[in-house]
């Protein structure tokens, strides 16, 4: 089974796309997509409607505006009432940004086992962003060194990337000793999933990633400094983490 997430907030235009290349791509395959409604003020709501009649689909909502991270939080525990630990769950945005098409190349080298977590990747061969500002290019380079340098994963160089499919023993693993999967509310909360993935020494591989940022409509929900400093507070606390557990 495969359980796609999916944090939604006023994406009316980019939703629907995204879960038609879904429901597309994974045709032949048995999966239920989780929408997680952050509190939107558009016509989400409706579009999630209109595709629970057409697809697998589960529907979660915030009464109010949370967040990235707290929309994550609420699809992970959501869905594990009813993960496996041979399940895959697989994360990307709702904006269409992320290409849906990519969903099986991520996901075979879980069946496979050659690899418990595949990340869709800016930072390898054959990978491309288009549309992407320039500044964002540059933070996100700089995270992925920092990152790199700070909590060195094996295997990874996209850190904040959230175009993911992760097997199902390491979510579960992960609730189990954490707890709260997600602390973080906004947009550091895909590196604060990686990270404590890693304490399970996971396998890891990078596919490429085209990211078409040109696809995207409206402006753009993340709050750069904040971002810098939640994620400055994140490596200074797993860091310190991970020194206890050494």
């Amino acid at each position: 089974m495969i359980h796609i997430l999916l944090a939604a907030y006023n994406e009316e235009k980019g939703l629907g796309p995204v879960l038609n290349d879904i429901a597309r791509c994974l045709a032949d395959g048995d999966f239920t997509v989780w929408v997680v409604d952050d509190g939107s003020t558009d016509a989400t709501a409706s579009v999630v409607a209109d595709w629970r009649r057409k697809i697998p689909l589960e529907s979660l909502r915030h009464p109010a505006n949370r967040g990235l991270g707290a929309s994550l939080q609420t699809g992970f525990m959501a869905l594990s009432s009813r993960l496996s630990k041979n399940d895959t769950v697989v994360t990307l945005d709702a904006d269409n940004t992320h290409p849906p098409a990519l969903i099986p190349r991520l996901v075979q080298p879980l069946d496979d086992d050659r690899a418990d977590v595949v990340i869709a990747s800016r930072f390898v061969p054959g990978a491309r962003v288009v549309g992407v500002p320039w500044f964002r290019r540059l933070l996100s380079l700089l995270a992925s060194w920092l990152f790199r340098w700070a909590l060195p994963i094996p295997g990874v160089r996209d850190y904040t990337c959230g175009f993911r499919a992760v097997r199902g023993e390491l979510i579960l693993k992960s609730i189990e000793r954490w707890g709260r999967l997600i602390e973080d509310n906004g947009f550091t909360s895909t590196a604060e999933l990686l990270v404590k993935w890693r304490f399970f020494n996971p396998r890891v591989l990078e596919i490429p990633l085209v990211l078409r940022y040109d696809r995207k409509i409206g402006p753009t929900k993340m709050v750069v400094l904040k971002t810098v400093i939640r994620t400055m507070r994140l490596i200074l606390v797993m860091g310190q983490a991970n020194q206890k557990t050494g």
